[in-house]
Protein backbone atom coordinates (compact mmCIF):
# COMPACT_ATOMS: atom_id res chain seq x y z
CA UNK A 1 0.00 0.00 0.00
CA UNK A 2 1.25 3.50 -0.93
CA UNK A 3 2.65 5.05 2.47
CA UNK A 4 2.18 8.89 2.95
CA UNK A 5 4.48 11.43 4.81
CA UNK A 6 6.78 11.45 7.49
CA UNK A 7 4.81 13.21 10.85
CA UNK A 8 1.35 13.72 9.16
CA UNK A 9 -1.79 12.22 10.46
CA UNK A 10 -1.74 9.09 8.31
CA UNK A 11 1.55 8.57 9.56
CA UNK A 12 0.46 8.33 13.09
CA UNK A 13 -2.81 6.20 12.42
CA UNK A 14 -0.45 3.92 10.26
CA UNK A 15 2.16 3.64 13.21
CA UNK A 16 -0.52 3.03 15.70
CA UNK A 17 -2.50 0.48 13.51
CA UNK A 18 1.05 -1.07 13.12
CA UNK A 19 1.80 -1.55 16.46
CA UNK A 20 -1.56 -3.26 17.27
CA UNK A 21 -1.00 -5.79 14.72
CA UNK A 22 2.80 -6.54 15.30
CA UNK A 23 4.96 -3.36 14.83
CA UNK A 24 7.51 -1.37 16.46
CA UNK A 25 11.20 -2.04 18.05
CA UNK A 26 9.52 -3.26 21.89
CA UNK A 27 8.71 -6.47 20.35
CA UNK A 28 8.82 -9.98 22.52
CA UNK A 29 10.61 -12.61 20.60
CA UNK A 30 10.13 -15.24 22.74
CA UNK A 31 7.60 -16.21 25.37
CA UNK A 32 3.79 -16.00 24.89
CA UNK A 33 3.31 -12.33 24.53
CA UNK A 34 3.85 -12.54 20.45
CA UNK A 35 2.03 -9.94 18.24
CA UNK A 36 -1.57 -10.24 16.90
CA UNK A 37 0.56 -11.10 13.33
CA UNK A 38 2.89 -13.88 15.05
CA UNK A 39 -0.88 -15.54 17.08
CA UNK A 40 -2.21 -15.41 13.61
CA UNK A 41 0.58 -17.43 12.49
CA UNK A 42 1.01 -19.92 15.41
CA UNK A 43 -0.39 -23.20 13.18
CA UNK A 44 3.06 -22.82 11.32
CA UNK A 45 5.57 -26.14 12.26
CA UNK A 46 8.56 -24.35 10.72
CA UNK A 47 10.32 -21.10 12.09
CA UNK A 48 8.61 -17.91 10.45
CA UNK A 49 8.03 -14.34 10.87
CA UNK A 50 5.35 -11.90 10.57
CA UNK A 51 5.88 -8.33 11.09
CA UNK A 52 3.87 -5.14 9.78
CA UNK A 53 6.33 -2.84 7.85
CA UNK A 54 5.75 1.24 7.55
CA UNK A 55 8.81 3.01 6.03
CA UNK A 56 7.57 6.46 5.80
CA UNK A 57 9.60 9.61 3.53
CA UNK A 58 8.99 13.34 3.86
CA UNK A 59 6.48 12.88 0.77
CA UNK A 60 5.51 9.27 0.94
CA UNK A 61 6.07 5.90 2.11
CA UNK A 62 5.08 1.92 2.36
CA UNK A 63 2.96 0.43 3.85
CA UNK A 64 2.49 -3.48 3.97
CA UNK A 65 3.72 -6.88 5.47
CA UNK A 66 6.82 -8.27 6.14
CA UNK A 67 6.15 -12.61 5.89
CA UNK A 68 8.97 -15.05 6.30
CA UNK A 69 7.82 -18.85 6.54
CA UNK A 70 9.00 -22.13 4.68
CA UNK A 71 8.01 -22.63 1.58
CA UNK A 72 5.02 -25.46 2.07
CA UNK A 73 3.20 -22.74 4.74
CA UNK A 74 3.57 -19.57 3.17
CA UNK A 75 0.15 -19.47 1.76
CA UNK A 76 -1.60 -19.61 5.26
CA UNK A 77 0.70 -17.70 6.90
CA UNK A 78 -0.02 -14.85 4.16
CA UNK A 79 -4.06 -15.45 4.17
CA UNK A 80 -3.71 -15.58 8.63
CA UNK A 81 -1.73 -12.42 8.36
CA UNK A 82 -3.82 -10.45 5.89
CA UNK A 83 -6.68 -11.57 8.33
CA UNK A 84 -5.22 -10.29 11.14
CA UNK A 85 -5.12 -6.73 8.82
CA UNK A 86 -8.94 -7.04 7.87
CA UNK A 87 -10.09 -7.84 11.47
CA UNK A 88 -8.86 -3.88 12.30
CA UNK A 89 -11.89 -3.14 9.88
CA UNK A 90 -14.25 -4.29 13.03
CA UNK A 91 -12.87 -1.59 15.40
CA UNK A 92 -10.16 -2.50 18.01
CA UNK A 93 -11.10 -2.36 21.87
CA UNK A 94 -9.77 1.01 23.93
CA UNK A 95 -7.31 -1.07 25.25
CA UNK A 96 -5.74 -2.46 22.81
CA UNK A 97 -5.69 1.31 21.38
CA UNK A 98 -4.00 2.08 24.04
CA UNK A 99 -1.26 -0.05 24.70
CA UNK A 100 0.01 0.88 20.90
CA UNK A 101 -0.44 4.29 21.79
CA UNK A 102 2.03 4.00 24.59
CA UNK A 103 4.34 1.59 22.43
CA UNK A 104 4.18 3.99 20.00
CA UNK A 105 5.39 6.58 22.70
CA UNK A 106 8.11 4.67 23.83
CA UNK A 107 9.44 3.82 21.06
CA UNK A 108 9.15 8.15 20.10
CA UNK A 109 10.90 8.52 23.20
CA UNK A 110 13.60 6.00 22.96
CA UNK A 111 14.33 7.07 19.16
CA UNK A 112 15.52 10.97 20.94
CA UNK A 113 17.12 9.12 24.25
CA UNK A 114 20.44 9.85 23.42
CA UNK A 115 22.34 13.11 21.88
CA UNK A 116 22.87 11.19 18.51
CA UNK A 117 19.29 10.24 18.39
CA UNK A 118 17.95 13.74 18.77
CA UNK A 119 20.26 15.28 16.56
CA UNK A 120 19.55 12.68 13.41
CA UNK A 121 15.69 13.24 14.55
CA UNK A 122 16.33 16.70 14.25
CA UNK A 123 17.55 16.89 11.01
CA UNK A 124 14.96 14.25 9.69
CA UNK A 125 11.90 17.07 11.06
CA UNK A 126 13.76 19.51 9.79
CA UNK A 127 13.49 18.71 6.36
CA UNK A 128 10.65 16.81 6.05
CA UNK A 129 8.31 19.07 8.29
CA UNK A 130 10.21 22.33 8.47
CA UNK A 131 11.11 22.18 12.27
CA UNK A 132 12.21 19.62 14.60
CA UNK A 133 9.50 18.70 17.19
CA UNK A 134 9.84 17.54 20.93
CA UNK A 135 9.35 14.30 21.98
CA UNK A 136 6.07 15.54 24.15
CA UNK A 137 5.07 17.34 20.77
CA UNK A 138 5.11 13.70 19.28
CA UNK A 139 3.27 12.17 22.10
CA UNK A 140 0.58 14.23 22.04
CA UNK A 141 -0.41 14.15 18.55
CA UNK A 142 -0.68 10.19 19.35
CA UNK A 143 -2.87 10.54 22.24
CA UNK A 144 -5.55 12.61 19.71
CA UNK A 145 -5.50 8.90 17.62
CA UNK A 146 -9.04 7.23 17.84
CA UNK A 147 -10.32 3.90 17.29
CA UNK A 148 -12.22 5.23 14.26
CA UNK A 149 -9.14 6.47 12.94
CA UNK A 150 -7.13 3.10 12.92
CA UNK A 151 -10.58 1.66 11.45
CA UNK A 152 -10.58 4.38 8.51
CA UNK A 153 -6.73 3.05 7.93
CA UNK A 154 -7.76 -0.27 7.92
CA UNK A 155 -10.49 0.38 5.26
CA UNK A 156 -8.23 2.47 3.33
CA UNK A 157 -5.59 -0.55 2.75
CA UNK A 158 -8.64 -3.26 2.04
CA UNK A 159 -9.51 -1.30 -0.74
CA UNK A 160 -6.23 -1.59 -2.40
CA UNK A 161 -4.62 -4.97 -4.01
CA UNK A 162 -1.44 -6.48 -2.39
CA UNK A 163 1.27 -6.97 -4.30
CA UNK A 164 3.61 -10.00 -3.36
CA UNK A 165 7.16 -10.41 -3.47
CA UNK A 166 8.95 -13.34 -3.62
CA UNK A 167 12.51 -14.84 -2.08
CA UNK A 168 13.09 -18.24 -2.90
CA UNK A 169 10.77 -21.49 -3.87
CA UNK A 170 7.58 -19.40 -4.28
CA UNK A 171 5.63 -22.42 -5.50
CA UNK A 172 3.05 -22.02 -2.67
CA UNK A 173 2.94 -18.27 -2.71
CA UNK A 174 -1.34 -17.87 -3.01
CA UNK A 175 -2.42 -15.21 -5.61
CA UNK A 176 -3.06 -11.91 -4.86
CA UNK A 177 -6.54 -12.68 -5.70
CA UNK A 178 -6.62 -15.10 -2.97
CA UNK A 179 -5.74 -12.28 -0.22
CA UNK A 180 -8.27 -9.81 -0.61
Amino acid sequence: VGGCRKHGKQWYQRRVRGTIVGGGGSAVQYGTSHSQLMNAASHASHPHSAKCLNINYSDSGLFGLSVSGHAEEIGGLLKSSVGVIAGLLNGISDEELQRAKNKFKLELILERDSVGGMLRHAGIESLGAGSPSTASQLCAVVDTLTSEDVVSMAKYVSKTSPILVSHGNGEHMPHPSDLQ
